[in-house]
């Protein structure tokens, strides 16, 4: 037999079979064993035994020494130094967050909603919420753009929110105040037999202008009166006239108003003719022409008293329609009545926004776990109730007021984003302001819009502000009017009895964008009125039954094109 190293051994005989060199070494290994039984493996000894034992309880009391400890370091809810610091990192995150409020959408003692600058890359801002019920132990929640409530402390004792706000008070001019009717100007008497004949050809007139109290920024006439009388027929027939003055205060050619005087209803002695006008916005410096016109009859019509003498620019003139000349030492004997209009005691809107926050926060009853922390609002943002805003860089279905609504809904269809150009729309349909409001507290609007082609009311904007009690409302229209010659007429409407009325109509603007500001106060129901940076004055509108029941502000094209560039609508928090 080979050594047991070997790879194999061979065996004398004719077989010659191979068998593995190991398989014998470890027959004989075993033969040796048995043979050997002090060479066998041996189990441990008891005392072995023992200190294995031993040692195995104190590892296992040290791995439970470790675990106790390890638990007493874990955070104890009901500990109040751990409530103590929770309460100190939940404050200081929500002033943290507070810090850069852009919008403050809700406020209370105990809630809070605001909107912060977009941070998801979608275009709106996000919206925040934080609220306590004001009940002893109940949570304090956090929602996150309309999501659920969250609850990020238990058992809340205390939750309070303070504000530090600053009011801004903005004056402007109050609305005109019209004066009583008064006597304006006039010459009372005259020589008996001082008269001048009317006839077809030959008209009688008189110049004038009024004497108005300090302060008057325009006048209204109201009523001409003038000594008259037939000339013998019943036949004839006159027309009295207001005309514009030219240069030289003689007719120009604009016919203001005129009425009717038929010779049948005079009678043969000299007695005041009365006829009533509503001629307005007339300046201060603004003279008026009257006009007695020959309309038909034969010879003399009638005859008009004056006077002898002619008192500065109140003079007599004649003419025929085509040529006037001044009578220089004639006075009509004739009154003008009329109204002033003066500037009212200026008016004030005070608007008031945030400019720092402190939050106090306890969690637990242990009064000593409560923390206080502060922020100054970086952003000052306007206490509103509601407020709308487009600068048409995105869609405007964006929720960008933070109120989890789109701010602007499309009237009909879906928004066509190709009408959007480098921050213009191009109105190709009618966008409303979404939800619905009363703009029963002060609301102003700013809009930039143009008339782009004739026709029509042109850009609008539109809304029924000063909401009340759902019985009556102030709807109030803006339009921009592209003109022949290039030039844009802006008008701002309300209702009257008959229809829309303008407040105020400015012509001869540029074509390019007209910024227009509003400044709706409905406790004096009032509009003032701000075009490209130019106060033009506050003006009284008319609350009427609800042509609608719209509560949306809206923008549209009527009749021809029309672009925006930007348009708010911001609604005051109620000031008290």
């Amino acid at each position: 037999m080979a050594d047991c190293d070997g790879a194999f051994t061979v065996r004398a005989g004719a077989s010659r079979d191979v068998v593995p060199a190991k398989s014998l070494c470890r027959n004989s290994e075993d033969e040796q064993l048995s043979q050997r039984p002090n060479l066998r493996r041996r189990g441990f000894t008891l005392s072995e035994v023992t200190v294995s034992a031993f040692i195995i309880g104190i590892v296992m009391v040290g791995i439970g020494s470790a675990v106790m400890i390890s638990t007493e370091a874990l955070p104890d809810p009901e500990d109040p130094a751990q409530a103590a610091t929770d309460a100190a990192a939940i404050a200081d995150q929500i002033v943290e967050e507070l810090r850069y409020a852009k919008v403050i959408t809700e406020r209370s003692g105990s809630v809070i909603a605001f909107a912060v600058a977009d941070r998801n890359g979608d275009g709106a801002p996000e919206r925040i919420r934080y609220a306590w019920s004001g009940t002893a132990g109940a949570p304090l929640t956090r929602e996150y753009n309309g999501g659920g409530a969250i609850e990020i402390a238990q058992n809340v004792e205390k939750f309070a929110l303070s504000y530090h706000l600053d009011a801004v008070t903005e004056e402007y001019p109050g609305p005109m105040v019209e004066s009583l009717e008064q006597l304006f100007n006039g010459n009372p008497t005259g020589a008996s037999s001082n008269n001048e004949y009317v006839k077809t050809d030959k008209w009688v007139g008189q110049y004038f202008k009024p004497t108005l109290p300090n302060g008057a920024e325009t006048w209204k006439l109201t009523r001409v009166e003038f000594e008259a009388r037939k000339h013998g027929g019943s036949d004839g027939e006159m027309s009295v006239q207001l005309w514009k003055p030219g240069s030289d205060n003689l007719p120009g050619d604009s016919l203001l108003a005129e009425q009717p005087l038929l010779e049948n209803t005079l009678s043969g002695n000299y007695q005041w003719q009365s006829f009533s006008f509503n001629l307005e916005d007339l300046l201060p410096t603004e003279g008026v022409c009257l006009v007695i016109k020959g309309v038909s009859g034969g010879g003399d019509i009638a005859r008009i008293h004056y006077g002898d003498t002619a008192t500065g620019e109140g003079k007599m003139f004649e003419g025929n329609g085509a040529t006037w000349s001044f009578e220089e030492t004639k006075n009509m004997v004739y009154s003008i009545y009329g109204t002033s209009l003066a500037p009212g005691p200026p008016q004030t809107a005070r608007r008031r926004y945030l400019t720092a926050v402190r939050v106090a926060l306890q969690i637990g009853g242990d009064a000593s776990t409560g923390s206080v922390s502060a922020t100054p609002a970086l952003n000052r943002p306007e206490l509103l109730e509601a407020f709308w805003e487009l600068d048409f860089n995105t869609a405007p279905t964006i929720d960008h007021n933070g109120d989890a609504q789109p701010d602007w809904s499309v009237r009909t269809g879906n928004f066509n984003a190709d009408s959007l150009n480098a921050g213009v729309w191009n109105a190709d349909t009618i966008l409303d302001t979404k939800p619905n409001n009363d703009f029963s507290e002060l609301t102003t609007v700013n809009v930039r819009f143009r008339n782009t082609s004739q026709g029509g009311n042109g850009a609008v904007f539109q809304m029924n502000a000063d909401w009340t009690g759902g019985s009556s409302c102030a709807p109030l229209f803006a339009l921009a009017r592209l003109q022949s010659d290039g030039t844009q007429t802006l008008s701002v409407n309300h209702y009257e009895s008959g229809g829309a009325v303008p407040l105020i109509e400015i012509p001869g603007l540029p074509a390019g964008f007209i910024t227009l500001r509003l400044l709706i106060d409905p406790d004096l129901d009032t509009a003032n009125v701000n075009v490209n940076g130019l106060d033009v004055g506050t003006y009284l509108y008319n609350t009427v039954s609800p042509p609608n029941s719209d509560r949306f502000a809206t923008i549209r094209r009527s009749g021809s094109n029309a672009e925006f560039d930007f348009v708010s609508v911001r609604v005051s928090e109620d000031n008290g």
